[in-house]
């Protein structure tokens, strides 16, 4: 497989790990000093996500991407799409429209989530 597919690979690991809960899968995704900027433009870290998706927290029910690119540049992945994401927390539903950009990072042998930005789209078409 090479480093696109990799990057790719290691993108849907990650979704079908929200999306299941599976905070020990996401755990090994992540590296220690993961962070993102949320749709509000508020800074969240690694601890935050695995808290926030622990089981019985938030469910991910719907995740669609489109229009996803991948760029490598040797230990680094770029990773741009937009998305519709929807589920609950605390028993609220909730949905976005959105763009996003993923920075991966090779590190021992592995890809891993490092840096996240998601955009709010409000005219899907955008």
């Amino acid at each position: 497989m090479d480093d696109r597919a990799e990057v790719l690979a290691c993108f849907h690991a990650f979704r079908d790990a929200l999306m299941a809960n599976d905070t020990k899968a996401l755990d090994g995704l992540m590296t220690q000093d993961y962070r993102s900027y949320n749709l509000r433009g508020g800074l969240e870290g690694r601890e935050l996500v695995l808290e926030t998706y622990r089981p019985g927290s938030t469910t991910l029910d719907i995740w669609d991407v489109s229009e996803l690119q991948v760029e490598v540049f040797s230990e680094v992945g770029v990773l741009t799409g937009k998305g519709y994401i929807a589920g609950t927390w605390e028993g609220e539903a909730w949905s976005h429209h959105l763009r996003f950009c993923d920075i991966y990072v090779r590190k021992n042998e592995a890809w891993h989530l490092h840096f996240s930005q998601a955009t709010p789209l409000v005219d899907r078409s955008d």
